[in-house]
């Protein structure tokens, strides 16, 4: 016997709201929406040992391809884990914590790389390297070839619009889904879409170090942005190395992420990288 669905339900899964420090209120106050308050940092990441973890993984994978966005986005989700002040949604004012760690990859919905929709990965947090590349392979491998069935009703909406109103549309889904955080099927969406942060892998078009703007009406406090793997000259030990350097582009918001957390961030990101068994 099927459950009952409700007409209306919430969207996100939240906590209490945090309590707000002085600052977090100033700044909460002096940025309205995510167009203003963004910040941006580049990392410079050694993937060396990182390459040598995802080959390892794919002599046993199968028909799964793990690469370096798979496990770039289990690290970052742990990261979300053990810093879960970063981990928050911005509504009416007030931080409130996720109780899981979500991530949006962008994907291409075709080959050339035309047009762009998304896969989110549920609790990422508690799931291994292996089995985010799985669930990716399936997701996009449905969006590509199946019509992107999650966005189609929404797409086909957007598609109908004049330019001038698309904006009007979002700000309106923003607000409902994230302000009032209620859902509906009849919007078309997934339940809270675009979870705890997106990553996009540009080295896939062969761009190097890139920053891509906070999609506003996501309300994602971070968006990742990969460039491509380049071997470039390093310093190890006193000694000059040639090593694959990884470019990260980050862009978040400062209402959400102030430098110490973005501090606490990386320093646990680079831990990952440079010893990928403690994921």
């Amino acid at each position: 016997m099927l459950a009952p669905v409700s007409f209306i339900e919430k969207n996100a899964n939240l906590g209490a709201p945090l309590k707000l420090s002085p600052w977090r209120k100033i700044a909460i106050g002096s940025w309205r929406t995510a167009k203003d308050p963004s910040v941006y940092a580049a990392i410079d990441l050694d993937v060396q040992k990182a390459l040598n973890y995802i080959a390892d993984l794919n002599k046993n994978s199968g028909e799964v391809k793990v690469t370096i966005t798979h496990f770039l986005g289990k690290a970052l989700a742990n990261c979300f884990a053990k810093h879960p002040a970063i981990n928050c949604i911005l509504r009416m004012g007030r931080l409130y914590p996720r109780k899981a760690v979500d991530i949006f990859f962008q994907v291409a919905t075709d080959m050339k790389g035309i047009d762009l929709s998304g896969v989110t990965i549920r609790d990422a947090e508690k799931k291994t390297v292996l089995e985010i590349a799985k669930e990716m392979q399936d997701a996009v491998t449905q969006v590509r070839f199946d019509g992107d069935p999650t966005y189609k009703k929404s797409k086909n909406i957007m598609g109908s619009l004049p330019t001038f109103l698309v904006g009007c549309l979002l700000d309106l889904f923003g607000f409902l889904l994230y302000g009032l955080n209620i859902w509906s099927p009849i919007f078309g969406t997934p339940r809270d879409a675009f979870g705890s942060m997106m990553i996009t892998n540009v080295g896939t078009l062969g761009l190097g170090l890139s920053f891509a703007p906070l999609v506003a009406y996501s309300r994602v406090p971070a968006l990742i942005s990969l460039s491509t793997i380049e071997e470039k000259p390093v310093v190890k030990e006193g000694n000059i190395v040639i090593a694959p350097i990884l470019q990260i582009g980050i862009t978040v918001d400062h209402r959400v992420i102030d430098g110490a957390h973005g501090g606490n961030m990386v320093r646990t990101l680079r831990t990952y990288f440079e010893d990928p068994s403690t994921l």
